[in-house]
């Protein structure tokens, strides 16, 4: 049960302070099942709660230039926001950019990656675009 300032998990009470302080990630993800305190807990320790907040399309602006690239994997799979997505295209991870790829976006950047898959589906991709 979740109201604006309190969540109830396992029966206990939490507020978004008491989100911050909690150790358990279950708890926290949990809340953000509840959608409870996302903008709290972008800035979460924890890469899985992170990641967890992305999945929600909350916080991208901020998790784009995340130091874990799985978190950054889940900004690229989830975010709408073209000029976002543009800031991922030349990420040192491969999986980044295969998600990308895979989206469809900015094909004509991938032609020329240094991961042989990725500029292959952008070149396939790209043929399929033409042939329409």
């Amino acid at each position: 049960m979740a109201n604006y300032e309190t969540v109830t998990i396992s029966g206990r009470s939490y507020s978004e302070e008491d989100i911050l302080k909690e150790p358990d990630e279950y708890i926290k993800l949990e809340c953000i099942d509840l959608c409870f305190a996302l903008n709290t807990l972008i800035n979460d320790e924890s890469a899985l709660v992170r990641a967890a907040v992305a999945r929600k399309k909350v916080g991208h602006e901020i998790l784009v230039n995340d130091d874990n690239w799985r978190v950054r994997a889940t900004v690229a799979k989830y975010c709408d926001d073209k000029t976002l997505l543009d800031a991922l295209v030349n990420d040192e991870n491969d999986y980044v950019r295969f998600i990308l790829v895979k989206r469809g976006h900015a094909l004509e950047r991938f032609v020329n990656d240094q991961d042989e898959e990725i500029a292959s589906i952008a070149k396939y991709g790209l043929q399929n675009l033409q042939i329409m």
